[in-house]
């Protein structure tokens, strides 16, 4: 009876380090190089999907937000004032004044 109970438990043991994929994992930590290498890959890959994800999410935020400030906000307001700010500059340019 307790060896029944044992080789149950060894047996479960097993099917759980087989799910683990333990073989594989200490193969993988008995060369150093290939874990390294695969770490480093690994690495690279996530910083190149943030890097792209965070670029996506940024559009997305910068396109909405452009969309929302148009709506709002009057332009050519904005245009006639920057056009009279470098019509006033360019005169004073031609009057030699100097700042």
């Amino acid at each position: 009876m307790e060896k029944d109970k044992s080789s149950e438990y060894i047996e479960k043991l097993a099917i759980y380090f087989e799910k683990a994929n333990f073989a594989e994992y200490i193969e993988l930590l008995s060369k150093p190089w290939k874990f390294f290498w695969l770490q480093f890959i690994a690495g690279l890959l996530r910083g190149l999907g943030t890097a792209i994800g965070l670029t996506v999410v940024f559009a997305i935020i910068a396109y909405i937000l452009i969309s929302l400030l148009s709506r709002f906000i009057n332009l050519p307001i904005i245009g006639e004032y920057i056009a009279k700010l470098v019509s006033i500059v360019n005169e004073a340019l031609k009057s030699g004044v100097r700042y």
